[in-house]
């Protein structure tokens, strides 16, 4: 398998669906994007979170915030809480889905798509499912404005993976995050 096709049919599957997102009214003043990995099984969601939704959702949060003392701003706040995020749906391609079944496959056990597994990423599909992560986010954050995002002042485009400690969360967000940026958003935090 030629992981550079991989990556470009990846980049083209999310960078469609943003395309589609910027005709809605929910791309209206989006602050974060995300790729939501679970690295257990090779599952790729990608959410979005815009300034309107969170305002609405801020007496919530608040709520949260007395009842469990859950930060409601910032980059560990509710307002970056990727669990909080709306979804919005992509098509993956017919490599990028054979990818991804025989990742759950090598990962889990069972093998769910047409064909066979793909047999020459068995030792490296962990590697190279971050690596395709990563790289379509650093392909498409210079892209944001031209695709149509209609971007709030300080949007960020990151990846995590399953219920990750905030530590790991800001080591993976480190890498298509700028670090003034995020330690301007951990200041923020209430």
């Amino acid at each position: 398998m030629d992981t550079n096709i991989l990556k470009n049919e990846f980049y083209e599957c999310i960078k469609a669906a943003l395309g589609q997102f910027s005709k809605t009214e929910q791309n209206n003043d989006v602050y974060a994007l995300a790729l939501d990995c679970d690295s257990d099984g090779g599952q790729i969601c990608l959410r979005y979170n815009n300034t309107a939704r969170f305002t609405e959702r801020i007496p919530e949060y608040q709520k949260y915030y007395i009842k469990y003392g859950w930060k409601v701003y910032g980059l560990h706040g509710s307002e970056y809480d990727v669990g909080e995020f709306a979804f919005i749906e992509y098509q993956r391609s017919g490599l990028v889905k054979h990818f991804l079944d025989s990742y759950y496959y090598y990962a889990i056990g069972d093998y769910y798509g047409e064909g066979e597994p793909i047999e020459e990423i068995k030792e490296h599909y962990h590697e190279i499912f971050w690596d395709m992560v990563e790289s379509t986010i650093q392909r498409l954050k210079p892209e944001l404005k031209e695709i149509g995002i209609d971007a709030a002042e300080h949007i960020i485009f990151f990846c995590c993976d399953h219920d990750q400690s905030e530590e790991d969360m800001d080591k993976m967000k480190s890498h298509t995050v700028n670090s003034e940026l995020m330690t301007k958003l951990i200041a923020k935090e209430s």
